[in-house]
């Protein structure tokens, strides 16, 4: 039997486990919370596997990879290291304020701080950037299924989309969770089998240093003040723009309490930087066992064929479809749940909780196609995956923060800004595109340009516009700044 059949058919086993996770977990949801936020019970362990699952997607496994093989550890300063410091600084500064808070999603914090034209424009932001975010995992999930399998590339992106729209559709927030458990260790095995065996046939670590391209274990910028600019932006787009991510919040808001949200994002930077280095490892490997592959971003399962078995590959190729599904249900998931509970609610605001629940359900299903659309019809959308989630850096990242540490903030101001963020943005890419001759960093610049029109709107329109404080959920006013807690205990300031 031949490595193709054998990768096939326990990819099929792999399916139908999945699949009976999703109609167990579907037996848990009796309203819209327990759809969108598991009903805020969410363990410890459940929650750590969940958020690393949802991370460690084709951004790594395909997207970091493939830039580890192009540039070393300079091309991935993004992924895995930026968003290593987007789980870190969610953990530190976000996550015990927004578990207190008792969030859906991210909109409903724009709408209880700022008003309901904030926390429409918050989600129209969101939306769009997950539809591209879909896209690419379902062209990554083809191109793997391609290489090991032999699968044609569209039929690959099919069934990819119709396994995860199924199982996210009916078990929400509890089916992601329970299969990104599941996935995550099966993720975790796949790459720990690979990777001793390509190291231990290069000759070890110092082999795999030597024997790579120069500069390939570099990580500093060009040592001038534009070098370090741009490595900041590198850096900072997923490593502050994500923290404003409804994927990653959405973990945080079904965590069974504050210190389960927390430390579940402190052990999932730690296991993400860990397990998230092989692929990039794997990809530089690739330069020296592999050396001028046409498409670099072949060149983890290409190293997958060409060093393990036909049953150790059926394992890798459920690894690498375990990192993409668990990527892709929590990608139609958040951006479902947005429309139901924010744009569904503001034009019905009468609506019942079980209309809420079917209308997230749709909105699954409706994500999942567009996903697929723009996977079958623009089957390169790395880079848009990456465009698209800029748009949380330079509209969404300021007015949030704002929300939670500047009691001043207003209704005007964080509009202004998100808006002002993004014309900017957008301004600055046409230029980057069509006349620089030097990239300006369009991202930080166009965040500065939000944080500066939220301060000085702020201020202006203070009488005209006051703020209105947060509330928790007995309605009590909260002082947000503080009781943060560190390391998961309340600050002095409680």
């Amino acid at each position: 039997m031949n490595q193709s059949i054998i990768v096939a058919i326990g990819a099929f086993g792999y399916v139908a486990i999945l699949m009976f996770i999703g109609v167990l977990a579907s037996r848990r949801v009796g309203n819209n919370t327990d759809y969108i936020v598991a009903g805020r019970k969410l363990p410890l362990s459940l929650c750590v596997f969940t958020v690393f699952a949802t991370w460690f997607g084709s951004g790594t496994l395909i997207g970091a990879a493939g830039a580890a093989y192009s540039g070393g550890l300079g091309a991935v300063l993004a992924n895995p290291f930026g968003s290593a410091l987007c789980l870190l600084l969610a953990g530190v500064f976000y996550a015990r304020i927004f578990r207190r808070l008792r969030l859906l999603t991210l909109p409903d914090l724009f709408r209880t701080r700022f008003g309901r034209y904030a926390e429409i424009l918050a989600a129209l932001s969101i939306i769009p950037a997950y539809v591209g975010w879909v896209g690419s995992i379902l062209v990554a999930f083809g191109t793997v299924l391609n290489v090991v399998a032999g699968f044609s590339l569209e039929a690959a992106i099919l069934t990819g989309a119709a396994i995860t729209i199924a199982y996210t559709c009916y078990g929400g927030m509890w089916a992601v969770s329970l299969t990104d458990f599941f996935q995550a260790l099966v993720i975790i095995a796949g790459l720990l089998v690979l990777f001793p065996l390509i190291l231990g046939d290069l000759g070890g670590w110092q082999a795999l240093i030597d024997n790579s391209p120069a500069g390939h274990f570099d990580i500093a910028p060009e040592q001038s003040f534009y070098g370090w600019i741009m490595f900041m932006q590198g850096l900072l787009v997923i490593g502050l723009g994500n923290v404003a991510s409804q994927d990653l919040l959405q973990r945080v808001f079904s965590a069974r309490d504050e210190r389960v949200a927390q430390w579940s994002l402190y052990l999932s930077t730690v296991l993400y930087l860990t397990i998230a280095m092989i692929p990039v490892l794997v990809g530089i490997a690739g330069t020296i066992a592999m050396p001028g592959l046409a498409d670099p971003a072949v060149v983890l399962p290409a190293m997958g064929s060409a060093y393990l078995p036909a049953l150790g590959m059926a394992l890798f190729a459920g690894a690498m479809f375990s990192a993409l599904m668990s990527s892709a249900d929590g990608g139609m998931l958040a951006p479902a749940s947005i429309f139901g509970n924010n744009v569904w609610r503001a034009v019905y605001p009468d609506v019942d909780e079980s209309r809420v629940l079917h209308i997230s359900r749709i909105a699954v299903v409706v994500v999942g196609i567009l996903g697929l659309a723009t996977a079958l019809f623009f089957q390169d959308v790395y880079q848009l995956m990456v465009k698209s989630f800029s748009i949380l850096m330079v509209s969404l990242f300021v007015p949030m923060t704002a929300a939670v540490y500047w009691k001043k903030a207003n209704e005007a101001a964080a509009v202004t800004g998100m808006l002002g963020g993004l014309v900017c943005w957008l301004a600055l890419e046409y230029w980057n595109l069509n006349l620089a001759q030097t990239l300006l960093p369009a991202e930080l610049m166009a965040a500065g340009v939000n944080l500066l029109l939220l301060i000085t709107v702020s201020k202006l329109t203070a009488r005209q516009n006051p703020a209105k404080p947060s509330a928790d959920v007995d309605g009590r006013p909260i002082e947000m700044r503080n009781r943060i807690g560190i390391l998961g205990f309340p600050s002095s300031a409680g």
